[in-house]
């Protein structure tokens, strides 16, 4: 495949990991805050 080191590939990895995971949670938590205004609609409504 790619020619490069495991010291690469890691170093890669971690700076994806870092630049990814806060966008992946800030993602979740704006599906999470629509599902719970839903849930909350719902309940309120009869």
């Amino acid at each position: 495949m790619y020619n490069i080191s495991p010291e690469e590939f890691f170093m890669y990895l971690t700076i994806s990991l870092i630049i990814l995971i806060p966008i992946s949670v800030r993602i979740y938590r704006l599906f999470g805050k629509s599902r719970l205004r839903a849930r909350l609609k719902e309940k309120d409504s009869p």
